[in-house]
């Protein structure tokens, strides 16, 4: 059995795909009930020109907040809101969206994290994510699996920093080789773990990269698969090139 398993977040183990359009909508509602999803979109599309430059490095919180709130003050702009009605929109869906009210826990997350749990290995998540990580693990209910946490805000470094992956083993009290990682970014996740020396597990529904096996990257479509890969491959070796 590997010591630690580490997860990704965002789109990992809460989906954020309609995590835009449902805080916009969420927002615009109560100020005006006639508006659609569409209107919504529309808005989200007419705004592009007017969006913030995000400021880098990505993780540095104060910055990314800042190019929210501008970004969603274009939005409510180009939805025709001013005044007092733009202001309660902004509040809204700022305030939604650093909850993670929109986000939705994946449907497998708990069964897949609660077998490996029994098998007491320490769970982890290290994530490019700002300072509300935690906290919205917690109101998601999936905190209470991990023993280590890390965002990148905190911590200073991002994926594939073999930084950001070094902390997090030193956290979890596991060498790299002991180690396994899932997440659903070739990049940040799966190369970013593969060249810290973790075992390296990417979720690819779509088999996109099957090219990556070659480099030592085991794939699977879902939670439920990685899981069950991980627990059967935990013993063979890793291929060279990882």
């Amino acid at each position: 059995m590997p010591r630690a398993v580490f997860f990704d977040v965002g789109d990992t183990l809460l989906d954020t795909s309609a995590m835009l359009d449902s805080a916009l909508y969420t927002a615009l509602v109560p100020i005006d009930p006639a508006r659609t999803i569409a209107d919504v979109r529309s808005a989200v599309k007419a705004s592009g020109e007017a969006m913030p430059t995000r400021q880098p490095p990505f993780w540095e919180v104060r910055g990314n907040v800042d190019w929210w709130i501008a970004r969603y003050r274009a939005i409510g702009v180009a939805l025709g809101l001013s005044g007092g009605d733009l202001e309660r929109f902004l509040d809204t869906v700022t305030t939604g969206h650093f909850d993670g009210d929109p986000l939705h826990v994946v449907p497998d997350a708990p069964a897949s994290l609660q077998r490996l749990a029994e098998r007491g290995i320490t769970l982890g998540v290290i994530s490019n994510w700002d300072h509300t990580l935690a906290a919205i693990l917690e109101r998601k209910g999936l905190a209470r699996f991990f023993r280590v946490i890390v965002a990148s805000t905190t911590f200073g470094a991002a994926k594939p920093s073999r930084k950001i992956f070094e902390h997090a083993l030193s956290l979890a009290g596991a060498s790299a080789g002991e180690a396994w990682h899932v997440g659903d970014d070739p990049e940040a996740d799966a190369l970013g773990a593969a060249r810290a020396g973790l075992r390296a597990m990417l979720l690819d529904p779509h088999g996109l990269y099957r090219s990556l096996e070659g480099r030592g990257i085991a794939r699977a479509t879902n939670l439920t698969e990685a899981v069950d890969r991980i627990l059967s491959e935990s013993d063979s070796p890793r291929r060279a090139g990882a």
